[in-house]
């Protein structure tokens, strides 16, 4: 099969998406904002027309200074575009994937039976759920809960608002929180960057297998993107929300929480090695799926979601949420982007498997003596 365009164009291609990822990998850590994809492949392709040039005139150029030389002109195109988008204090508050920061001021409660689980007031007077970090270079839960909620809320689903929570050591108290769950360092009474997450009032939190309250069919929408969001992220947990009534809409609404077993439960290694076949936790918002115009809105959406707000805000968070390993942080991004190009598939293959108890298989799965019987 020929490639369209020839050869060139071919290879061409493939550098641009060589660089696009390098992109990716490279550009936040110097605190620039990583371009929309679009743009970025124009810059990626920009660099390497004028490497060009400069191969004509140097023909003997060095590989290493003409692989910094595509480095240095994307670098500075990227700088460019940051200084005329966020040249404002006004602007750059509003940067995509920015992360607020509040200090806790008071301490309330432990939250769940899970240690490092903590509900705090900020100093803004809101109330947070933090999740502490534990200290160790395992840590993932932090940064999979943000990346989780970020990511819904680019799907149009409710989550909490986050924050980086700074709790000061000696007001978690440490040393007494005894209860299980992940491994944890000693106590310390240096101040904690913890991921937050806001709790506008104390209402019950709900899981897929415990539907005590009546959903509209907008709460059934939402619970069915979520669904689809678990499968590309191969959550391991129930999928949790909580309900309550706004006045405002005049309805029940739903807002996801509780994101600790995305990404298989924290484990990015298992994640990384995941295919599309790999189950997630089983769902019961999967039994309200009666047809497949229910998941298609959701798959196209995830399928055309840009992930550069993600990317950039990856490794604005700090360190100590992903025990520091930025290598396996960008190997769990790109991850996520290959699933995201998979979705679809592995939707159909667990339509096949059975973990849509009320839906139909689409006449385009059928063997044609079933789709003629049908």
């Amino acid at each position: 099969m020929m490639f369209p365009g020839g050869m060139e164009r071919a290879l061409e291609v493939t550098e641009v998406s060589e660089q696009f990822d390098w992109m990716r990998r490279q550009i936040s850590l110097g605190g620039i904002a990583l371009p929309h994809e679009e743009t970025a492949v124009c810059i990626a392709a920009h660099a390497l027309r004028l490497t060009d040039r400069v191969r004509g005139v140097y023909r003997h150029l060095p590989i290493s200074l003409e692989k910094r030389l595509i480095e240095s002109v994307i670098v500075y195109q990227c700088w460019e575009l940051h200084k005329r988008q966020y040249a404002s204090a006004e602007n750059l508050a509003r940067g995509a994937g920015t992360l607020a920061t509040v200090e806790a001021a008071r301490y309330i409660r432990p939250v769940g039976n899970a240690w490092g689980y903590h509900l705090v007031e900020g100093a803004d007077r809101l109330q947070y759920v933090v999740t502490v970090p534990t200290g160790f270079r395992d840590e993932t839960t932090p940064a999979s809960e943000v990346i989780c909620n970020r990511l819904l809320r680019l799907l149009g689903l409710t989550v909490p608002d986050v924050r980086v929570v700074v709790v000061n050591g000696t007001l978690l108290k440490r040393n007494s929180d005894t209860r299980p769950g992940r491994s944890h360092g000693n106590g310390r009474r240096a101040p904690e960057l913890c991921a937050g997450f806001r709790q506008d009032t104390p209402s019950p939190s709900f899981t897929s297998e415990d539907e005590r309250r009546p959903l509209t069919g907008r709460n059934v929408r939402d619970l069915i993107g979520a669904l689809v969001f678990d499968i590309w992220t191969l959550n391991t947990c129930s999928r949790q929300w909580t309900a309550k009534y706004s006045e405002i809409t005049g309805r029940v609404e739903c807002t996801l929480v509780g994101n600790s077993g995305g990404f298989h439960g924290g484990d990015w290694s298992k994640f990384q090695c995941s295919a599309y076949q790999s189950l997630s936790a089983p769902q019961a918002a999967a039994s309200r799926v009666k047809g497949w115009s229910q998941l298609d809105p959701w798959l196209r959406k995830a399928f055309v979601l840009d992930l550069n707000s993600i990317w950039e805000l990856a490794f604005q968070m700090p360190e100590a949420w992903y025990g520091g390993c930025r290598p396996a942080l960008a190997n769990l991004m790109e991850k996520l982007g290959k699933r995201q190009w998979d979705l679809s598939r592995a939707v159909l293959h667990f339509l096949q498997v059975g973990y849509f108890p009320s839906l139909k298989k689409p006449s385009f799965l059928l063997q044609p003596e079933a789709a003629e019987s049908a």
